[in-house]
């Protein structure tokens, strides 16, 4: 590996700084005594780079299992079991937890969170054991880089569940007891940015050697922090309005932005090369699957959302809701009424770069996703794979790649970009009646996509737009369902899933009319904010409250 990226070698545990020739010849880390993992500097970095593999979802359970449970997506083959949410289906005993490669997970991961957290406590219990010796500054690092993993993993539950146990100590096989309670959302909060304050003292800006890329920095620990910050002082959990709150999410996105070590990347021609091209300007930080070992749904990316007609699998398809809150290239809103012969043409360029849609010129030929097209559920290529809404997903996917030589290769999951932060930071200071800032850092995404700037009028009108330009701008990313959670206004993406059906209007297919239908039933109600805790978990231990609404 010329660059060490947060990947297996040859199905071993992630190294950084390591070859995959040496991988191969390094024992197992299950053979390895405690002595020697706590003595070897190297198998620490090998033990915490498992604790990344853990902790940093990708791909389906850290965009598209979530976007599916929303207005963006449906998933045609319910790999994290989505259908089990969107049709109000979830209980206790239904929420199957493990580590990310068991396609047949639910995205619950209560099980699997904590046993990484395990991994955390244990390294810090034991960090102290190591001969430093020579190895000071890659010691340091790692404190930083667990710390803030740590405080990822409280996050990821935070969201999924609300407040929770808040373990540090390290279980052994002789803890036959369990009395810890849930902590209060805002006593989990603070847990988390308890470690990410750690994180920040104890991590780098940026590492000298290009080897390092997709480890934790400074950047990637405030990063954290500013998305916490602005769950924070969101309304559902700021029911009081506080402005103090808003003011710490802005300063959180503010130390982001004024650590100068990141910029816009790209502009509306070049869009998708946020995602294609590794570490670029914009990612903070990212995870990043080799080519070397066949990883499937985290380096099958290209396959796995193509169209069945280029023999990919059409996982998960674009929602009719989503098509059409893509704005026309003036920036009104689309409207059928003045779009009924062909509504995708001259839309944000955004949705170009995001969506396949029927006619999209795609790795050689026009995407065909009408009644009898390559691409259609009557296809003589794997109709079985066709997408159900008419659409799939264009996003990240390298078009240049082919897959059908090889199914896997290479792929980028950006787990926080500057984009998001700008919006961070519109959205807090928006709130605090800074508007004229806010639209500073709105129209500078906005500009690089090629849309014209925005004007607004007050408060709520100018927060309708900066809410629409995070659906579009971060589409598929993962915040969609907790954005709409964190505003309280989560019905809104649960109604049914729609997409188009496309007849040919004449034998040579080149015009069509357009029917919008419902693809899937869906079902919404209040408890569904949060998700349920397994039934094991509070039978393990009677303390732990389950969530509203589920018996």
């Amino acid at each position: 590996m010329k660059k060490i990226l947060i990947s297996t070698c040859a199905g071993t545990m992630l190294l950084f700084g390591v070859s995959c020739k040496n991988v191969l010849d390094i024992k197992p880390t299950s053979t390895f005594s405690e002595t020697t993992v706590w003595s070897d500097p190297a198998l620490v970095q090998v033990f915490v780079n498992q604790i990344y593999k853990e902790s940093v979802f990708a791909f389906k359970d850290g965009g598209f299992g979530w976007g599916s449970q929303t207005d963006e997506l449906y998933s045609n083959f319910n790999w994290c079991q989505e259908n089990t949410y969107v049709l109000g289906q979830a209980t206790p005993d239904n929420q199957s937890s493990s580590f990310p490669l068991n396609y047949s997970s639910t995205l619950n991961y209560w099980t699997t969170l904590y046993s990484t957290i395990q991994k955390a406590n244990t390294f810090f219990q034991n960090i102290g054991k190591v001969n430093a010796s020579g190895h000071e500054q890659q010691i340091t690092n790692l404190k930083g880089e667990v710390y803030f993993l740590r405080g990822l993993c409280y996050f990821e539950l935070l969201k999924r569940f609300g407040g929770v146990p808040l373990i540090t100590k390290v279980y052994t096989a002789n803890d036959q007891s369990f009395t810890e309670t849930r902590a209060t959302w805002d006593q989990t909060r603070d847990f988390i940015l308890s470690d990410i304050g750690q994180a920040v003292s104890l991590l780098p800006k940026t590492y000298a050697n290009s080897n390092d890329n997709g480890k934790a920095t400074v950047g990637a620990a405030l990063a954290l922090k500013s998305r916490l910050l602005l769950y924070a002082a969101s309304p559902y959990y700021n029911t009081g309005n506080d402005g103090a709150r808003w003011q710490a999410a802005a300063d959180a996105a503010k130390a982001v932005i004024d650590l100068n070590l990141y910029s816009l990347y790209g502009s509306s021609a070049t869009y998708n090369k946020i995602f294609t091209d590794y570490f670029n300007s914009e990612v903070i930080f990212a995870r990043v699957f080799s080519a070397t070992v066949q990883e499937d749904r985290y380096n099958t990316l290209n396959r796995d959302l193509s169209p069945n007609g280029y023999n990919g699998y059409s996982a998960y398809n674009v929602l009719e809701q989503m098509v059409e809150d893509f704005d026309m290239a003036d920036g009104s809103a689309f409207q059928w009424k003045d779009n009924t012969s062909n509504p995708y043409l001259n839309r944000d360029p955004r949705f170009y770069a995001d969506i396949l849609y029927n006619g999209a010129p795609f790795q050689g030929r026009g995407a065909q996703f009408y009644e009898g097209g390559l691409d259609s559920k009557e296809s003589s290529l794997s109709p079985w794979n066709a997408s159900k809404t008419g659409y799939t997903i264009r996003k990240m996917v390298d078009e240049s790649y082919n897959f059908n030589v090889q199914p896997y290769s290479a792929c980028q999951w950006i787990s926080f970009r500057l984009a998001e932060i700008y919006l961070n930071y519109a959205e807090a200071e928006n709130e605090l009646g800074n508007s004229a800032t806010a639209l500073t850092y709105l129209n500078k995404i906005r500009q690089r996509a090629g849309m014209p700037g925005i004007t607004a009028s007050g408060t709520a009108d100018l927060r309708t737009k900066i809410r629409h330009e995070r659906r579009i701008e971060l589409c598929f990313e993962g915040h969609r369902y907790f954005d709409l959670r964190r505003w309280g206004i989560a019905d809104t993406g649960g109604k049914d899933a729609l997409g188009i059906i496309i007849t040919p209007a004449n034998t040579s297919n080149a015009a069509f009319t357009y029917k919008v239908n419902t693809t899937q039933k869906r079902v919404w109600s209040d408890n569904m904010y949060f998700y349920p805790i397994p039934r094991k978990e509070t039978q393990i231990n009677p303390n732990i409250k389950q969530n509203p609404g589920y018996n």
